[in-house]
C-alpha cells in the first residue's frame, strides 16, 4: 500500500510517500521525497524499515505530523507552541552565534557543536533545548527546554520538583532548563515560556514530573521555578 498526502510549509506543498513497501520507500528517498513508513501486520521482526518514521495507520498522518516530516526532510525547525508573545520553536541555523555567545549551555560553546546538536538530538528525542523567539521582534530571546535526567556531577545546586501526579514516576520525568538572554530580562519571559513548555509535555509526552537544578546563588531562577509551581527538595 502506498499513498502520497502534501505537508503545507511556508505557503510551499511538500509530498510525503506513506507506503509499507520498502522497495516503494527506497526509491522515494533516493529521488529526495519525504517518506513515512507504513506498520504491516505481516511484519517479520527482522525486517527494517527504509523510513525514520514508522506510523500504524495512514490516518495518524494528519496536517500537523505531515509538516514535521517535510520540516524535518527539509532540515527546517518544527514549531513547538507559542504564547501570547513568544514562538517556542527548534534551533535552526541563524541562531547558533546567538547561543555560543550567550553561554547557554557547556556542550553548546561552539557553533559546530549546537549545530551538530540540532541535526542529531532534535531526531532522535523530539525534545531538547528549543529557542524562544520573540514574536514583535522575531529576535531570538533565550532557550527553554528538556532533557533527560542524569547524575553529570554538577555540584552547588539545589533541586526543585513539579509533580503533576501523584505517582510521580521516574521515567515520566524531565528536568527543565531555561536561558533568557540578558537584553530580554525583567519581562516574564522565562516564567511564560517554561509555562508553555511544560503544558506541551505534560501533553506531547504525557510527562508528569519536572525537576528543575538552580545554582544556589541565582535567586532569579528560584522565584521564576516557584511562580511556576516547583517546591524545593533536597
Amino acid at each position: 500500500m502506498q499513498e502520497t498526502r502534501y505537508a503545507v510549509v511556508d505557503g510551499e506543498k511538500i509530498p510525503v510517500l506513506l507506503s509499507d513497501e520498502n522497495e516503494a520507500l527506497l526509491a522515494a528517498k533516493a529521488a529526495g521525497r519525504a517518506i513515512v513508513g507504513l506498520w504491516r501486520e505481516d511484519t517479520q521482526g527482522n525486517e527494517w524499515c527504509a523510513a525514520d518514521t514508522l506510523i500504524a495507520d495512514v490516518e495518524d498522518a494528519d496536517e500537523e505530523f505531515l509538516e514535521r516530516i517535510a520540516r524535518r526532510h527539509l532540515g527546517l525547525p518544527w514549531a513547538i507552541c507559542e504564547t501570547d508573545r513568544l514562538k517556542i520553536r527548534e534551533i535552526a541555523e541563524g541562531d547558533y552565534e546567538k547561543i555560543v555567545e550567550n553561554h547557554v549551555d557547556a556542550g553548546l560553546d561552539t557553533v559546530e557543536k549546537v549545530a551538530d546538536y540540532t541535526k542529531h538530538h532534535y531526531e532522535v528525542f523530539e525534545f531538547g533545548f528549543w529557542a524562544v523567539e520573540e514574536k514583535k521582534s522575531g529576535n531570538l530571546t533565550g532557550v527553554v527546554g528538556f532533557r533527560i535526567p542524569q547524575d553529570d556531577g554538577i555540584g552547588d545546586v539545589d533541586y526543585y520538583v513539579l509533580s503533576l501526579d501523584d505517582e510521580n514516576i521516574l521515567d515520566d520525568t524531565l528536568e527543565l532548563g531555561y536561558h533568557i538572554f540578558p537584553e530580554y530580562r525583567r519581562k516574564g519571559y522565562a516564567k511564560e515560556a517554561c509555562r508553555a513548555a511544560i503544558e506541551y509535555a505534560e501533553e506531547e509526552f504525557g510527562t508528569v514530573q519536572f525537576i528543575v537544578r538552580i545554582g544556589k546563588e541565582n535567586i532569579v531562577s528560584k522565584k521564576v521555578a516557584e511562580s511556576l509551581g516547583f517546591v524545593r527538595t533536597e
